[in-house]
């Protein structure tokens, strides 16, 4: 069987035998029977950017380092994509700021099946310089470091809204949506923690994936200092070919140790009109914004997505994409959704510009992968921002008629719990 150490070994023979090509990009590939733990893997590498996408609903998981070529327009991104077949990392940040990279190194991890990518640079570089940059990131190839666990003792340090100043942003939210302004808006807050000791993102990301089911668990770190990262149950769209996935995802009960009163509380959310609407709302935003791109959407029924913490109201959508439209569309129409900003779009972001006291960043943006055959992007809630021995946690709370202020801040006080009680002792 094969060993991280006889794939480097690998690698490194294709590398010395490396000449120039007349292709921009020229790519090594190693397929191999062979079962990597990916967070251990980039715990132990030391080159960055590092990305991290484990998906929801496929035994699929991807990580790579390195940066061969970067784009902050999505359109750029897309026209390299289908240009040289190359998949390219990233995403979007909420306010829709472009973010992607053709990394150096991809690992993907299938079910036993590890998938080496190693992208070569022949534009850039001579080939003596190419080949001694490769061979320092593969210095730790075979490395890998263990995992540890992360519960301490924390201490909040800093609310960006404190529940009354939040409840203020809640009823201003509500005037404007009783004036005809907007429909909904999604309010967020930002809360910081400071951790006994430094925590490092790949300790904690992995006690995430032990306790939240159902999510992309993804990170993106481009420095040893600080990374983002998150579980959000949320997929913001799927395409295989022109076949499109998307789904609203919105409206909200608990879930508690107590599994007759989880059920009684889904029933209730699928039944509860405030939520249903909330839910809807998102639906139609989608649809509305995908209709004059694709042909057949098809709307399934209500069904419940239960989490730790809470569940969620949840409706899929599929779609078929007309020919020549592709990810720049698709991220267009989609993000953000209503789910993460409200309605009318376009109102909703202002809004939340004027009123949150805090950048949301990539909270709330999409992150995820896009290739010339497929691509797949989540929606990037439930997420935090770590450096060193501090943590930012972000949750939001969509706001319709209907809503109340303080239940809605317990809310998201329940939503940063699933990240936040992971570090509790």
């Amino acid at each position: 069987m094969d060993s991280l150490q006889s794939i480097k070994k690998r690698l490194i023979e294709h590398i010395n035998r490396y000449q120039a090509q007349d292709e921009e990009i020229s790519c090594v590939r190693i397929q191999s029977k062979l079962s990597v733990n990916l967070l251990s893997w980039l715990k132990a590498q030391s080159n960055y950017p590092q990305f991290y996408l484990n998906f929801r609903d496929d035994a699929q998981i991807v990580a790579t380092i390195g940066e061969v070529r970067c784009f902050d327009d999505t359109k750029a991104a897309q026209r390299f994509m289908q240009e040289t077949q190359l998949p390219l990392f990233g995403g979007l940040t909420f306010y829709a700021h472009a973010g992607f990279f053709l990394p150096r190194l991809v690992l993907q991890q299938q079910n036993d099946e590890l998938s080496v990518s190693l992208f070569i640079d022949n534009g850039k570089k001579n080939p003596t310089e190419e080949r001694k940059a490769i061979a320092a990131l593969l210095e730790t190839f075979e490395k890998i470091t263990a995992l540890q666990p992360v519960r301490q003792q924390i201490r909040l340090t800093e609310q960006k809204a404190a529940q009354d100043q939040w409840c203020q942003w809640v009823e201003k939210a509500l005037q404007r949506i009783r004036s005809g302004e907007l429909t909904k808006v999604v309010l967020a807050n930002e809360t910081v923690f400071r951790t006994q000791n430094p925590l490092n993102p790949k300790d904690f990301l992995v006690e995430s994936e032990r306790c939240n089911f159902g999510c992309y668990h993804f990170l993106l770190q481009e420095n040893p200092r600080s990374a983002f990262l998150g579980s959000t149950p949320e997929r913001l769209y799927r395409r295989q070919g022109l076949l499109l996935q998307t789904e609203a995802l919105a409206g909200t009960a608990l879930m508690c140790e107590d599994e007759e009163q989880n059920r009684r509380q889904g029933e209730w959310l699928l039944q509860d009109p405030k939520n249903l609407y909330e839910n809807w709302l998102v639906v139609e935003d989608i649809s509305q914004n995908l209709q004059p791109y694709v042909r057949d959407i098809v709307v399934a029924d209500s069904e419940l997505k239960q989490l730790r913490q809470v569940q969620h109201l949840k409706r899929k959508i599929h779609a078929e994409l007309l020919p020549d439209y592709g990810d720049v569309l698709c991220l267009d129409a989609i993000h953000p959704t209503a789910a993460v900003a409200g309605l009318p779009r376009d109102r909703a972001v202002r809004f939340l510009a004027e009123t949150e006291s805090f950048n949301r960043g990539r909270y709330a943006g999409a992150v995820g992968v896009m290739a010339p055959d497929c691509a797949e992007f989540c929606v990037a809630i439930r997420s935090a921002f770590i450096a060193a021995d501090k943590i930012h946690v972000f949750a939001g709370a969509g706001i319709v008629e209907g809503s109340i202020p303080l239940l809605e801040w317990q809310e998201i006080e329940r939503k940063a719990l699933g990240l936040v009680s992971l570090l509790q002792e």
